[in-house]
């Protein structure tokens, strides 16, 4: 299931939520839009569009040639409209394909994240104790966009997925979601726990819109099974 809460800070701004999120049943995948590019919550949506199209999109060996291929697509198709490189790059890649991709496949024997950019990883114990992982680059995550651009100071070409393996033996469950989730990471939302822990959704959501103001940034919570 997939959860997701417009920010507040973005609500008082007219921003819309620049989250999305597509499911199957193996597979979770969730977009974090960069506030700064002025088009992401088009780019995140017509991404998971067109990502969701691909031939076994959710087959975890196939994912990051999936990736590279909506991207591939994408630019390819845009080229005409943009002939001088730079404004491709300046007006459409870095105004709509700037996003953190997260991805959670439930395998036979273990939960396998895939990451690329800043996000959480929140995996729960045996016990259904939850460690909260969080990775994060400051004013500047990589985006896998910035692959097709000429940034000066900035080179990202041979930055590759963050891949992390979660034993089914010890972990009951992995959650992965957006930066948005730190208030609850932080222990500022009591109570919300054990909303994670069960996968309880409605409980879960009532628990971010009674504590709306809380959360500054759009947030998204991706976890398999659970109570919708």
């Amino acid at each position: 299931m997939i959860i997701t809460s417009q920010g507040f800070g973005h609500f008082t701004s007219g921003i819309n939520n620049q989250d999305f999120g597509i499911e199957s049943e193996k597979m979770l995948l969730i977009l974090d839009g960069c506030s700064a590019a002025k088009y992401a919550e088009s780019g995140t949506r017509l991404f998971a569009q067109l990502f969701s199209r691909r031939e076994e999109w959710d087959n975890l060996e196939k994912f990051e040639d999936n990736v590279k291929g909506v991207f591939d697509d994408l630019i390819s198709l845009l080229e005409k409209y943009y002939p001088v490189r730079e404004q491709l790059e300046k007006d459409f890649i870095m105004e709509n394909l700037l996003f953190t991709i997260i991805a959670c496949f439930d395998t036979e024997d273990s939960y396998v994240v895939k990451l690329f950019g800043d996000g959480y990883v929140v995996a729960q114990n045996k016990k259904g104790l939850l460690s909260y992982l969080r990775f994060s680059y400051g004013k500047c995550p990589p985006y896998f966009a910035y692959k097709y651009c000429d940034l000066p100071g900035l080179s990202f070409s041979d930055y590759g997925f963050k891949t992390f393996t979660f034993s089914k033996e010890s972990f009951k469950n992995v959650i992965i979601a957006t930066d948005g989730i730190m208030p609850i990471a932080r222990g500022d939302i009591k109570g919300i726990d054990t909303g994670l822990t069960t996968a309880n959704a409605p409980l879960i959501t009532m628990d971010i819109r009674d504590n709306r103001t809380n959360f500054n940034d759009d947030v998204t919570i991706g976890m398999f099974g659970g109570k919708k």
